[in-house]
């Protein structure tokens, strides 16, 4: 593959992670979230439904949700990343990579590891 498409494909493996979130809303509409790669919350929203719960279990449906959000993303990542890749990504709900180790994987000399 040349330099070029490398750095095209680079870009856009950058993009799709970059742009890549899931909303998800507990079954009662009490929570509602919306994650990043590596399960970071961009939003958290209670909805009234949310104070009918003890703060203990409000914080184990928030946690639950996010987990479930950030699960599908996972998904729905891989996939996107398998598309862009010709299928050579890592085994689905493996963890994502920060941003840091997906940097130092794109910028990875190929011909070093001969």
């Amino acid at each position: 593959m040349d330099p070029q498409a490398i750095t095209e494909r680079a870009r856009r493996i950058r993009a799709a992670v970059a742009a890549a979130s899931t909303e998800l809303t507990s079954e009662d509409h009490a929570v509602t979230v919306v994650v990043g790669p590596g399960g970071s919350v961009r939003e958290l929203h209670l909805s009234s439904r949310a104070f009918r719960y003890s703060g203990a279990e409000l914080g184990d449906l928030v946690v639950r949700t996010i987990r479930e959000a950030s699960g599908l993303l996972q998904r729905d990542l891989t996939e996107t990343l398998g598309e862009l890749t010709d299928g050579h990504t890592r085994e689905p709900f493996a963890p994502l990579p920060t941003p840091a180790q997906l940097r130092a994987e794109l910028d990875r000399d190929p011909g070093a590891d001969r």
